[in-house]
């Protein structure tokens, strides 16, 4: 079943125009009834049907109950196909998208155009709701007419990319970058399907990322600069692409074009190796070294962020590194994190741990603290030395043309553990994943490679992650740190700084997971030292 699509007749148009004036509030209510208020002006007949133009299912859009209100434009194109016979011309018809927006889809215009604060309710009103001042600016604003008209573009750019991309793809661009299509929407020569596709294709594509303020406006006037000596949209589809292409290039090149700085473009990043001194940051370290990457890139330095508490081994084979890898190894500390536990402290002095002991509560139930460690004693150092090396303090902002590539020892089979920066001006690059490299296969190069030579786990003395048959080896090969580590589990119970510092529960707090006295469990039945290391600490503890 076909329905009628009307448009508003110059009277209603003008009593709703006149409503919004005297009282625009009404438009803040989803639930006005505009058919009431038009025949309490008398108007019984207040709009007429559009004569070739239907709708194959009533007229409606979800309103938007939360997130970002533009994501709701990825309902325009099911609104652009359930209206038949709606031309470009007809839809600039001011009346059509009145009736629409009054009696179809006004709860949806409220959710969806959201009225700020600071912003006149008279002008809100008008904007949405009724024609703005030009042509261009009702496509852009009026809410039924944008929808359409947003809707028409992204069909426009698929038809004419010869593939490259649907309309679901522009559709889904322009909902989340709004700017993009308002400013492509301004500009004449964009109207030109063959235009709208290049230019749609490369912000998916090699712009992405752009400044939609600076870089897409430097973009469009150069293009438009361009089109005055030659008609663009009348070369062949490959010349057009290479000119927008080089545009394009220049645009990304500058950091102040750019909103996404990890998409600047002819820069080199200084790159950073997150160095653990354990199995998978050694053999990155190493292969990295030996130019044995794809591509023969070498990290510009390795950064050792030591928390003072690692076992002898760790210590020695970091010597061994630096004497075999070709870039500098930087050693980097918070303090020791042995003598802040035990006196029931933070790096910055504040009295809390921070390490994930086990806890034991009075009545039996298990849980484990809140882990900070790695934050205080890998991540913190890491970055300050980085910010100290590129001259940018603590709380200032990172400027755009400075870019950190911070490369991670975690290897193939634990690509779980893989996790965005949440610095923007730092990208990590996980250069085993890359290759597929496995631990077991790394071992295996490692032996080849370096026969007889022994490879440890890095991890902190004492860290409650530690497997039995860590904790064996540890007790075996180095008793005396075996000792400190059943000191601070003793103080973790018994020092009441230390207590009231990682719980305020009254629980007991242990470092082996069994909530047992470190010095009270029995290893004497532990197998052999165990080859997979336990997969915490943020991808950065024992790589």
């Amino acid at each position: 079943m076909n329905h009628n699509v009307f448009r508003l007749t110059d009277e209603a148009l003008h009593a709703l125009e006149t409503i919004s004036k005297e009282s625009p509030e009404v438009y803040l209510n989803p639930s006005t009834d505009f058919d009431a208020l038009l025949r309490a002006h008398g108007l019984d007949v207040y709009a007429e049907p559009m004569k070739g133009v239907w709708s194959i299912q009533p007229i409606s859009l979800t309103p938007v109950e939360s997130g970002q209100p533009n994501r709701a434009d990825v309902q325009a194109l099911s609104f652009y196909d359930n209206l038949i016979g709606v031309t470009p011309a007809m839809a600039m018809d001011v009346n059509l998208w009145a009736w629409v927006c009054h009696f179809r889809i006004h709860a949806y215009s409220i959710a969806r155009w959201r009225r700020r604060s600071n912003t006149n309710l008279e002008r809100y009103v008008k904007t949405h709701w009724f024609a703005t001042d030009s042509g261009q600016e009702f496509r852009m604003r009026n809410a039924a007419a944008r929808t359409w008209w947003i809707a028409h573009t992204a069909l426009k750019a698929a038809r004419a990319s010869g593939g490259a991309f649907d309309e679901h793809q522009a559709l889904e661009h322009y909902a989340n970058n709004p700017t993009q299509w308002h400013l492509l929407m301004k500009d004449q020569f964009t109207r030109s399907p063959l235009m709208a596709a290049e230019l749609t294709r490369a912000l998916l594509n090699e712009a992405k990322g752009i400044n939609a303020e600076k870089g897409v406006r430097a973009l469009l006037r150069w293009l438009n600069l361009e089109s005055g000596t030659r008609v663009l949209d009348t070369l062949p589809t490959t010349a057009l692409r290479e000119v927008i292409a080089g545009y394009v290039e220049e645009i990304m090149s500058d950091s102040n074009m750019v909103a996404d700085r990890r998409m600047v473009r002819n820069r080199e990043p200084f790159r950073v190796l997150n160095l653990g001194a354990g199995v998978q940051s050694s053999c990155l370290a190493l292969m990295a070294s030996r130019r044995e990457l794809p591509g023969g890139v070498r990290p510009d330095v390795a950064v050792f962020a030591d928390t003072g508490w690692e076992p002898p081994s760790v210590y020695e084979h970091l010597e061994w590194l630096k004497g075999e890898l070709s870039f500098p190894v930087i050693t980097v500390s918070a303090g020791n994190i042995r003598e802040n536990l035990l006196h029931g402290r933070q790096p910055d002095g504040k009295p809390y741990l921070g390490i994930p002991a086990h806890l034991v509560r009075p009545n039996g139930a298990r849980s484990i603290a809140r882990r900070q460690c790695t934050d205080d004693y890998k991540i913190r150092p890491i970055q300050s030395w980085i910010r100290q090396k590129l001259g940018v303090p603590r709380g200032k902002v990172v400027p755009k043309h400075l870019h950190v590539e911070m490369w991670m020892g975690i290897s193939a089979d634990e690509m779980e553990r893989q996790k965005d920066s949440r610095d923007v001006w730092i990208t990590k690059k996980y250069p085993l994943i890359e290759i597929g490299a496995s631990r077991s296969q790394l071992m295996s190069w490692f032996m080849d490679h370096y026969p007889g030579r022994y490879l440890p786990r890095s991890a902190c003395v004492g860290c409650p992650y530690k497997s039995d048959s860590e904790w064996k080896w540890l007790k075996e090969a180095y008793p005396d740190s075996f000792i400190e580590a059943v000191e601070v589990d003793e103080a973790l119970r018994h020092s009441m700084k230390v207590r009231e510092a990682i719980t305020a529960n009254g629980d007991s707090a242990y470092i082996h997971g069994s909530g047992v006295p470190l010095a009270e469990v029995d290893f004497s039945s532990t197998i052999d030292y165990d080859n997979v290391m336990r997969q915490e600490c943020e991808g950065l503890c024992g790589i």
